[in-house]
């Protein structure tokens, strides 16, 4: 970086409790190290997140014994908490944190390949299992902001208690120092040339049988922002759906703007409140299972028809009828088939959202007051509404569905002929 928003501080010009913290600094293990000569630009001045922390002594202080202790007190492989904070600086974009641990990573005798896995995004062709624990755990805590059971069960069988908690904790107090450099990018050791990761491509790299197979209903989102870069990248891949004759006759209005929210909302809760009513009075005589499935259904609902104006976007997605093909018009039964040109673009947006770890539900309700919605929202004539997609960070996390095998539904030749048999069911 060469644009400091800090003036580097000199030795002379630090107080007491300054030249302690620079001092213990100076004289920890790290500076110890092929790095330490590297701690100081030749005007003595602290490189890194330390000249910051250098402003607010006392916390920077404890903020230098944590990063010790990480480095020192700890039980988690030393190549597997290296790894974890190279996703961390990757998924910042954190230049010194980058060129700093990638050397310590090097120096743990991890290959180069697995680091160029982890600055493009990819899975990591190792079979070492600390550092594709360390690695799974950081990646999900960065990218998705949320740990599934399933990674922190694998990385606690790997690394134990006290070791996942560890990584963990590692990821948390990295971030901090890449929000650090990257607040305030303090220039680099004298003479020496910081390279960064590299730039990837717009693509989550995630495997799309793990994102079909956990592609949940999300009801309960939280109220952070989306980036402008990543809610283009799952619109995108909403534009890549299938539809007749490639006519795409869809488009999509992302609502941000909170009144319109909030009216989206108070139009959704009573149409809400209509649509479960039948089912709140019919739970009492379910079986158990199926009581605790619809019950669990209503409370996530009921959450999202209290919160939907705090939702960060709301997907409204419209359609041209004149764009539609409907060769089942006459059939004498509800025409389903216009929707194969609609519907596979919400797919591939929920695809998307699963993939990049946010939470998202297809919901239709709104359909029922649609002259209001498109008042609302200008949709002009002809134009339709199809389905309205909230979109946000998960409160909680993502985890398998519960679907029929695909022995109750797959035919061979004649309706109801078996295609495979039921004791080839399986997770795969």
């Amino acid at each position: 970086m060469t644009d400091s928003r800090l003036n580097p501080l000199a030795p002379d010009a630090l107080d007491a409790a300054q030249r302690a913290l620079y001092d213990a600094v100076r004289t920890s293990p790290r500076a110890q190290g092929p790095m330490g000569r590297l701690l100081t630009r030749d005007d003595g001045s602290l490189v890194g997140p330390f000249d910051a922390w250098l402003r607010s002594p006392v916390l920077g202080a404890l903020f230098e014994r944590v990063g010790m202790a990480l480095r020192t007190e700890t039980v988690a492989p030393t190549a597997a908490r290296e790894v974890a904070i190279l996703v961390v600086a990757r998924a910042w974009s954190a230049d010194f944190e980058w060129w700093a641990h990638r050397q310590v990573v090097r120096n743990e005798g991890v290959p180069e390949e697995v680091i160029d896995a982890i600055a493009q995004r990819r899975p990591l062709p190792t079979e070492d299992p600390a550092i594709n624990a360390a690695h799974d755990v950081a990646a999900e805590l960065v990218y998705k902001r949320a740990l599934e059971a399933t990674t922190l069960e694998r990385a606690k069988a790997v690394l134990g208690e006290r070791g996942l908690v560890e990584v963990v904790m590692a990821v948390g107090f990295y971030q901090l120092v890449s929000g650090t450099l990257e607040s305030f990018h303090p220039p680099p050791p004298t003479g020496v040339e910081i390279e960064g990761p590299p730039p990837i491509a717009e693509h989550a790299g995630f495997d799309l049988y793990q994102a079909a197979s956990t592609l949940r209903a999300v009801r309960r989102l939280r109220p952070d922002p989306i980036p402008d870069a990543l809610l283009r990248r799952v619109l995108q891949a909403a534009t890549w759906a299938p539809s007749g004759g490639n006519r795409q006759p869809w488009q999509v209005v992302a609502v941000r703007d909170p009144a319109l929210k909030q009216r989206l909302g108070e139009l959704y809760r009573p149409l809400w409140s209509a649509y479960t009513e039948p089912y709140q009075e019919r739970l009492e005589a379910l079986p158990e299972p199926e009581r605790r499935s619809i019950q669990g259904a209503i409370t996530a609902g009921d959450y999202l028809a209290e919160h939907l104006h705090e939702t960060p976007v709301v997907a409204v997605f419209c359609f041209d009828p004149g764009g539609l093909a409907i060769t089942d018009a006459g059939l004498g039964r509800p025409s389903v088939v216009g929707g194969g040109s609609l519907y596979p673009a919400v797919q591939n947006l929920l695809l998307a959202c699963r993939a990049e770890g946010l939470g998202c539900v297809l919901t239709t309700l709104l359909c029922g007051v649609e002259e209001q919605v498109r008042e609302l929202l200008g949709i002009p004539d002809p134009w339709a509404t199809y389905a309205h997609v909230p979109i946000g960070w998960p409160i909680g996390g993502h985890g398998p569905i519960a679907r029929r095998p695909v022995e109750t539904v797959a035919f061979a030749d004649q309706f109801g002929e078996p295609l495979f048999p039921t004791e080839s069911r399986s997770g795969g």
